[in-house]
Parts: C-alpha cells; structure tokens; sequence
C-alpha cells in the first residue's frame, strides 16, 4: 500500500505490460545518478498506481522514463510526498515492476515445456 497522502492510499498495481515493467527495471539496475534515480522511483510510482488515475499517464511508445517521472516527481512533491518517501515508495514498485520480467529460466522451462499427447 502506497500512502500519497493528499492524493490517497493506493496498491500498487503493476502495468499489464512486461515492456513498460523493463523500461523502468533497465534504469534502475543501471547504476543511475541519484537524480535519476528519483526519477525513475517517482515515475515507478506513477505506473504502479495509473489505475486510479490520479497521476499523469506513462506514454510507452515514447519511452521517456525520466522525462515521465520528473513529471510525477513534481506532483509528488507538490502533494507533501518527501524525496525520502519517494525512493521508499518507488523501491517496493519497482521491486514490482521486476517481479514482472521473466527470468531466462521461466524463458527456457516455458520454451521446453510440451503437453502430453492423449493416446488413442
């Protein structure tokens, strides 16, 4: 549960898209600059609470994650959410986020995976 204080408690939802999971997840395991990182924990945020709408929408096929979670950075703040709080809150989503990407192994056991033939 994510606590935006003025703009409410939310859970966090991750977006049904696995891309958009990986544009954040990329980022984040990137080494980024600490402002970047805001950033990206920010905009994190921002996707992982999209379906109440009270956040500006992530636009995939821009692929702007900073540029995205400057925007939701602002707003964050603008609603008395700390820098601190934002790191907090934007780690537990994209902690999400990359719950959401398959593993190579999950790749592989899917790729191998047959059903058996009934007989007859």
């Amino acid at each position: 549960m994510l606590d935006l204080g003025k703009l409410g408690k939310h859970e966090i939802v991750t977006p049904p898209s696995m891309a958009i999971a990986l544009d954040f997840v990329s980022i984040w395991g990137s080494e980024p600059t600490r402002a970047v990182l805001g950033r990206v924990c920010a905009g994190a945020i921002g996707v992982c609470v999209d379906h109440a709408k009270i956040l500006p929408a992530y636009k995939p096929l821009e692929g702007d994650v900073v540029g995205y979670g400057y925007t939701i950075m602002d707003r964050l703040l603008a609603n008395g959410i700390t820098p601190g709080q934002i790191y907090t809150m934007g780690t537990q989503c994209l902690v999400a986020l990359s719950e959401r990407i398959p593993t190579e192994k999950q790749v592989e056991d899917t790729a191998n995976f047959t059903q058996p033939h009934a007989e007859g």
